[in-house]
């Protein structure tokens, strides 16, 4: 059980850290500060920032059932042994 819980806490770590790169990306192609120009779209390559951004928050959420999932089996075994 408690392997389950370090697996998903790493697993929700690294989505964390995924979206941190693919944020800082999107926010890097903007426009700098006191500048209104963008630079022009054939320059930005967002789309694999965007599927970071899918990617990461999925991974998140499933490591996060991991966790759920191993808290309610440890919570079941403890009541039987107890």
């Amino acid at each position: 059980m408690i392997d389950a819980l370090q697996t998903a806490t790493t697993g929700m770590t690294r989505a964390t850290d995924r979206l941190g790169k693919a944020a800082e990306t999107i926010a890097a192609s903007g426009a700098p500060v006191g500048d209104t120009a963008l630079p022009p779209a054939a320059q930005v390559d967002l789309t694999s920032a965007a599927a970071d951004l899918v990617g990461s928050k999925s991974a998140f959420a499933l490591n996060a059932a991991v966790a759920r999932t191993a808290d309610r089996m440890m919570g079941q075994l403890l009541d039987i042994s107890a």
